[in-house]
């Protein structure tokens, strides 16, 4: 018998027990709390609304939060942001980019959401951070996370809110920083689950973007912290500049397609129900038809890292989840950094190349099955996790430290621990209320 064997025929069932425990608590995560205490009546909005908010983008848009729907189903409030290809420069002196359905404003507590747009000037970003917020009482070392970007812009180079009221009245329509976090689009009073989030065909991918402070507000009325990790790409500032076009261009194809998918239920719902002949049903089909033209997708780039295939155009909670997202914008601007020449800073043996992994048996499994099924599956699970670290999301950070992408400062990876009890990243309450 070789050494060590007993050993192994040890800790391997313990690891697979160990693994099940582990799928057998997120299974028993509670849902995310709709909020709801009674049903609400759902708005849905019509293919006229979609179609006057579409040649009406640059207005603020105020919606309801828990009630306000696309006539798919999916939540209005979670719609993602979308690029005005058209509008932008993102190449050549001075770039920039203008941006739809950016969160800012609105009010958790009255349940309201206003989406505004901007024009981000991609030159102005002066620092980039990839944030983790625990999701259970465990706090920073818990299993459960949310992963999400956020991009800070200089004082005199920050992102302009368009249509929201003329300097010359003193209005100020500049905001400092933005956040982007992927999303599982659902409908509004569903909760997320993460083991049904296990098979694909339960959630789309909804890459949000928000104000830096709108999204803070959100997650601290939900008791949940930012730990926040200061990232460093070879290049210095041009490859952060690399870094956010690479975020707005992977956002912008996986919202229009995940929109064109919600569309075209839309469609087929509508026509199932709607009159199919006279004038009425002859003008919805003609706001369709128009619609589609107008979020069809936009192929900018030939980069097949930008462009991604159907398949990963869904949420998966642990192939496509909001953390594994994270990181996947973050490895391809290393990559087309990489291959333009630009390896300072980096360990190339401990990069991590841009790769979302592939749907296996197991995961579309467990998205609906008992305990016994979870410990059947637990020994393909270990071996996946195993394999890649970065399922678990607290594990990311020293991923990307052993890569080279941290900061550090005095000799430790430069993080930030911002909580409303204590810094915000806009200062302590106390400073930013009225006295």
């Amino acid at each position: 018998m070789k050494k060590g064997a007993p050993m192994r025929r040890i800790v391997f069932p313990v690891l697979v027990i160990a693994v099940a425990a582990f799928i057998f608590v997120l299974s028993s995560q509670e849902k995310d709390d709709p909020g709801m205490t009674v049903p609400k009546k759902m708005r849905t909005l019509t293919p006229e609304q979609l179609l006057t908010r579409a040649y009406r983008k640059d207005e603020p848009l105020r919606l309801r939060t828990a009630t306000d729907v696309l006539p798919s189903g999916y939540s209005a409030a979670m719609a993602p942001v979308m690029i005005d290809w058209d509008a932008s420069r993102p190449w050549g002196d001075d770039p920039f980019v203008i941006i739809h359905n950016l969160n800012h404003g609105g009010n958790p507590v009255d349940g309201t959401t206003v989406f505004c747009s901007a024009r981000i000037p991609l030159n102005g970003v002066e620092a980039v951070e990839f944030i983790l917020l625990p999701l259970d009482k465990i706090g920073k070392e818990g299993l459960v996370q949310h992963g999400q970007l956020r991009f800070v812009f200089a004082a005199d180079q920050q992102v302009k809110l368009l249509n929201y009221g003329d300097e010359k009245m003193g209005s100020d329509g500049y905001i400092r920083d933005l956040v982007f976090s992927w999303e599982a689009w659902r409908p509004p009073d569903e909760g997320y689950n993460v083991m049904t989030g296990m098979d694909p065909a339960t959630y789309l991918l909804s890459p949000r973007a928000f104000s830096g402070p709108t999204r803070f507000l959100d997650d601290a009325l939900g008791k949940r912290d930012w730990f926040a990790y200061r990232l460093r790409l070879p290049n210095g500032h041009a490859g952060l500049v690399e870094l956010l076009r690479t975020n707005l261009a992977l956002c912008d194809g996986v919202a229009r397609h995940a929109i064109s998918k919600i569309m075209q239920q839309g469609e087929d719902e509508w026509a199932s129900q709607a009159p199919q002949t006279g004038g009425e049903a002859g003008e919805s089909l003609a706001d369709w038809e128009e619609l589609r033209k107008v979020v069809a997708p936009k192929y900018v780039s030939t980069d097949t890292l930008l462009n991604l295939p159907d398949r990963d155009l869904a949420y998966q909670t642990i192939l496509r989840s909001c953390a594994t997202m994270a990181l996947y914008t973050i490895n391809v601007a290393v990559e087309r950094l990489v291959a333009a020449g630009h390896t300072d800073g980096l360990d190339l043996d401990h990069r991590m190349l841009p790769d979302l992994g592939a749907q296996e048996q197991w995961m579309t499994e467990l998205a609906d099955t008992n305990l016994k099924g979870i410990f059947l599956r637990a020994p393909a699970a270990l071996r996946y996790l195993r394999e890649n670290p970065q399922a678990f999301p607290k594990k990311i950070p020293k991923q990307l430290e052993r890569a080279g992408l941290l900061e550090f400062e005095q000799g430790k990876v430069r993080k930030h621990h911002y909580s409303l009890n204590g810094t915000t990243p806009y200062g302590t309450l106390k400073e930013n209320l009225i006295k």
